[in-house]
């Protein structure tokens, strides 16, 4: 019976450190994420072209096969369902945010209880939100790499519990397999931020391997593969049922190999990597040093990791991740799940407090709880390039604009020619009923398929309405067909952007016979 209160209280105790964190993921993504009820829409171009790809997917399209994006099918899933749960907005997005993100802070939380008082989830919860999402890298939100922030958190706390706990004996299976879900769970959203599984899996067998656990080692690392595998059959199967495979491997492996890698040695890629790594880490001052400092301490400490190989394996599993996410390209938004490592910071400054704070006064955090969450919501609301965006009315964004136009005709079609999705489908609630319904970020000349098909859309007058982003009006004379088979309805010039938003509708029969005359 004992045994059965101290389960219940054990399970009571991790509901209140997660709902804890619940509330800090809901406080500070309101304020940060343009999907949250705060904004009047998500308008990144990456953010509404998931949500087209999940309401495609919601609708019975195939994704790869009907419609063309280059992310994982897990990121798609989540888009269907947010799609399900609100068809013209973001707030199903902001939802999985949420969840998601809470679910980064209780990881996180559960590494700095590996080594400190409960005490210090109070400051740590609002003081890592207020790091991450507020940072520019967060951009507008709804990333691949938001959405796989909890996995690297969790795996990290495994990370360090095996190397401070069990090394050098082997990590336990479920353990195993475990960790091997959560990276083919990354696998199936964005493939080049597995980096740190990379690491996590090579030095779990190696360092095995030096301790001649030859059996061990070959187990761990068939474990590992055997949890990949796990998340990775479903979408075979999916795919295969669908006679998808083909263009699955095609598009999400092959086109984001070939499309968007730079003629360059290995070295200078690696080279490259790392300077734009340190490039955006010089601008994150403030994680920037908090994640040194805690790096710099793991290190140096004899508690925190207190072998020397674990701390090469850190050291290396941190390393692998930058090249993974930096090998082949370079945006902003890349550098977002680097900042799971802030963890290592607190870790730095839970030790100073414990260190230079009397035990009893370390207490009284509890009490100062209210003012840590209102200090970073005020840092966060000064801080966050989203912010100012909260004033600006629906009416007066170019989507919603177009909308009201587009709407006017019964089930409209829609072709987002030459640029990335504007969010036209998004508020309209249209289903693309073309497979290359925006422009990727790929050059011309490395996959000219999708600018050659826009084009025959055009031609063929395929869709109802067009939509195009220019720097000059002049620019849309250039494309083929278009004034053959539409007219110019509105042009909304965008000083943000420095851009023409231009709205073109199909010519009705009338007018293309006047025009034959």
């Amino acid at each position: 019976m004992e045994k059965v209160r101290n389960f219940m209280k054990k399970i009571n105790h991790n509901y209140i450190i997660y709902f804890y964190c619940l509330l800090c993921s809901i406080i500070f993504l309101t304020i940060c994420s343009k999907s949250s009820f705060l904004y009047p829409l998500n308008n990144w171009d990456d953010a509404n072209s998931f949500f087209t790809m999940g309401k495609g997917m919601a609708n019975g399209l195939i994704i790869y096969k009907d419609l063309f994006e280059q992310k994982g099918p897990l990121l798609y899933l989540i888009h269907a369902i947010a799609y399900i749960i609100s068809n013209r907005t973001f707030i199903g997005v902001f939802i999985f945010e949420v969840i998601s993100f809470s679910i980064f802070l209780y990881f996180a939380n559960k590494t700095i209880l590996l080594y400190f008082r409960e005490i210090h989830i109070l400051w740590a919860s609002p003081l890592m939100s207020f790091i991450i999402l507020s940072s520019y890298v967060f951009l507008s939100g709804d990333s691949a790499e938001e959405f796989c922030l909890p996995f690297l958190a969790i795996s990290l706390y495994y990370f360090l519990n095996y190397y401070k706990n069990i090394y050098p004996q082997k990590m336990p299976t479920k353990q195993v397999i475990l960790n091997g879900v959560i990276a083919g769970l990354v696998m199936v959203i964005k493939y080049n931020l597995l980096g740190f599984w990379l690491g996590f899996a090579g030095f779990l067998c190696i360092g095995l391997l030096i301790n001649k656990k030859i059996k061990e080692a070959f187990l761990s690392g068939l474990y590992f593969l055997f949890g990949m595998f796990i998340v990775a059959l479903p979408w075979i199967i999916y795919f295969a049922l669908n006679n998808a495979l083909y263009e699955m491997i095609d598009v999400y492996l092959f086109v984001n190999i070939s499309a968007y890698s730079e003629n360059a040695s290995i070295l200078n890629r690696i080279l490259t990597a790392f300077k734009s790594a340190f490039g955006f880490a010089n601008t994150l001052r403030l994680f920037s040093i908090t994640a040194l400092l805690g790096y710099i301490y793991v290190i140096f400490s004899k508690t925190i990791i207190p072998n020397k190989y674990g701390k090469l394996a850190i050291t290396f599993t941190i390393l692998l991740t930058v090249l993974g996410v930096y090998y082949g390209s370079n945006h902003v938004y890349y550098f977002l799940i680097l900042m799971a490592f802030i963890v290592l910071g607190m870790l730095f400054i839970a030790k100073v407090i414990e260190k230079f704070i009397k035990p009893k006064l370390v207490n009284y955090i509890i009490f100062l709880t209210p003012i840590f969450i209102l200090s970073f919501v005020i840092l966060t609301c000064n801080y966050s390039i989203n912010y100012d965006f909260r004033n600006v009315k629906k009416e007066d964004l170019l989507q919603y604009q177009f909308a009201q136009i587009i709407e006017q005709k019964e089930n409209p079609s829609l072709l987002n020619y030459g640029f990335l999705d504007g969010g036209f489908y998004t508020v309209t609630n249209i289903i693309p009923n073309i497979k290359y319904f925006h422009m990727s970020n790929i050059k011309y000349e490395n996959y000219p398929e999708i600018l050659d098909e826009q084009n025959r859309y055009i031609k063929e007058s395929v869709t109802d309405f067009v939509v195009l982003k220019l720097m000059h009006t002049s620019e849309s004379i250039q494309i083929p067909y278009l004034y053959e088979n539409y007219k110019e309805v509105k042009t909304i010039y965008v000083p943000d952007v420095n851009s023409y938003y231009m709205l073109f509708q199909i010519k009705d029969k009338d007018e293309e016979v006047i025009i034959n005359e």
